[in-house]
């Protein structure tokens, strides 16, 4: 009996380390999380004007590692893979005091400006500052 109960909970184990390992669902299976353009330098006194087209990405991301939403609902936390986090890292560090653009489906859903380089592949976007993102994210991978 004892031996039955060792094996059921290795076996829950396997299946359990397996689901979390999986990487999240998406509804938009198809086409790309979002394209990562490089906007030039973010500071100064004027607006910055945003213009991506005909320009290269500089990195596309396909899937995520993983996309959370927090607790109280105010924020959604998506954690790359980690081949996209070096990436992303290497980006964050040569874009340094400019703005990056996240596009999606050919919309525009952010300008981040990179004040430090984002070296842990996790990136939080926030109510109401980043809604446009996690509202997208939500619908995208159908967050409650």
């Amino acid at each position: 009996m004892r031996s039955f109960f060792l094996l059921f909970c290795a076996a829950c184990l396997f299946f359990a380390s397996d689901a979390f390992a999986a990487s999240p669902q998406s509804a938009d299976g198809g086409t790309p999380l979002f394209r990562v353009f490089g906007s030039g330098n973010g500071s100064g006194g004027a607006a910055p004007q945003i213009n991506i087209a005909g320009k290269q990405p500089l990195m596309v991301i396909n899937a995520p590692a993983n996309v959370q939403l927090s607790r109280d609902r105010k924020a959604v936390r998506l954690t790359l893979t980690p081949s996209d986090a070096k990436h992303f890292a290497d980006i964050t560090r040569k874009h340094r005091n400019e703005l990056l653009v996240l596009e999606a489906n050919g919309r525009v859903l952010e300008a981040m400006q990179v004040a430090a380089a984002v070296t842990n592949g996790v990136i939080d976007f926030t109510y109401p500052d980043d809604a446009a993102v996690a509202d997208y994210l939500r619908k995208r991978f159908r967050l409650k």
